[in-house]
């Protein structure tokens, strides 16, 4: 895997979905892998994800600070 962002449009939000799925993926594809996180979130918690990065570069909820992936 690439360790340049994936996508300009998309960037870290793109890079890290394909990581986290392992293989590479359209934009439509990463916007239905955050879609489908902020969801289960949504079923989990109560709210839906607000996704941001912690200091230590893993995306969480900044709401609630869970992990997302």
């Amino acid at each position: 895997m690439e360790t340049t962002k994936a996508c300009t449009r998309c960037g870290n939000k793109h890079t890290d979905a394909e990581k986290v799925a392992g293989k590479r993926l359209s934009c439509t594809e990463t916007k239905e892998f955050w879609a489908d996180i902020s969801r289960r979130h949504l079923e989990l918690y109560g709210h839906r994800a607000h996704a941001t990065t912690n200091e230590a570069g893993e995306w969480i909820c900044w709401e609630c600070k869970r992990r997302l992936c």
